[in-house]
């Protein structure tokens, strides 16, 4: 019998400029059963396809297993298929099973996992020295990476911090700090330093902002989420961005979904005074860097 390797990538979006591999994750394929239409499958978008499977469904499918596979770091997977798995190059459903997600911050208690199946494909074999091999890469749209994320109480922001309203330069190594304005006290969601794009991200728990002086009896955002400003400081300190509390009021920032995206405007950059050095050649230096001051 042929031997088959299917091998791909897995990626989500938190949003259109930030995505994330879906790293540590199973990849199950399954045979499809008796009364599936698997020429309709194989052509449906996987956006008509995805579904988070319950329990039962997961149990009733079991049988048709044929293999399953861990992502690695970046999101990588491979399946070395044949006799073993009685494949013979037919279409199968993929699934992915996750434990946890990348990025997640530790809480107090994980959530159960979850298995959503994902699309149904007919592999596009090509020959080669070892049998046949299919590559198979794909995004998950931030419609459904954070509704996923938000099962697992995931919050995350991305965001981009520059200066100059028609330049846009990336300000890089400065330190973002994201709060929520909450009735009582603003709640640090956590911190992070731009890299030399200016990008940042900062990962938190629901858990995070919806504890109250009065939890678990009294939880006002309960059933909301974050009203969101910032604060910008260099390495040493200075602040560049001071944003008010009632900037956490305003449409743009009042009770933001699980993820969020953010350009952050510095109008008046001061001359960076604290700025790492980075000696470029002998006899010279350069105080502009791509450093990233958090490593």
């Amino acid at each position: 019998m042929m031997s088959y390797q299917f091998k791909g990538q897995l990626n989500g979006l938190v949003c259109a400029d930030c995505p994330e591999p879906l790293s540590d994750v199973f990849v199950r394929l399954y045979r499809h059963q008796l009364l599936q239409d698997v020429s309709l499958l194989v052509v449906a978008q996987p956006k008509d396809t995805f579904a988070i499977l319950s329990d039962h469904e997961i149990r009733s499918k079991a049988s048709s297993l044929i293999a399953e596979s861990k992502t690695d770091a970046y999101g990588n997977f491979v399946f070395n298929l044949g006799p073993l798995q009685n494949y013979r190059g037919e279409a199968f459903e993929i699934d992915v099973y996750c434990a946890t997600l990348p990025h997640r911050k530790p809480g107090h208690q994980l959530p159960p996992p979850v298995q959503f199946s994902l699309t149904s494909l007919r592999p596009l074999w090509r020959e080669n020295i070892s049998g046949q091999c299919a590559i198979w890469n794909h995004c998950l749209s931030s419609r459904y990476w954070c509704l996923l994320r938000a099962k697992f109480g995931a919050w995350s922001i991305c965001g981009r911090v520059t200066t100059g309203s028609e330049t846009k330069i990336p300000l890089p190594a400065l330190k973002v700090m994201a709060y929520d304005v909450d009735w009582t006290e603003h709640d640090e969601l956590g911190s992070a330093w731009t890299d030399h794009n200016g990008k940042f991200r900062i990962d938190y728990l629901a858990e995070h902002f919806q504890k109250t002086p009065f939890s678990p009896v009294i939880n006002l955002e309960l059933f909301g989420g974050p009203d969101i400003y910032f604060k910008i400081t260099t390495a040493g300190g200075v602040n560049v961005l001071n944003e008010s509390p009632a900037r956490g009021r305003q449409g743009d920032r009042e009770n933001q979904g699980n993820c969020f995206c953010v350009e952050l405007d510095v109008p008046d950059m001061p001359p960076s005074v604290d700025a790492p050095i980075a000696f470029t050649h002998a006899g010279r230096y350069n105080i502009t860097t791509q450093i990233n001051a958090a490593s």
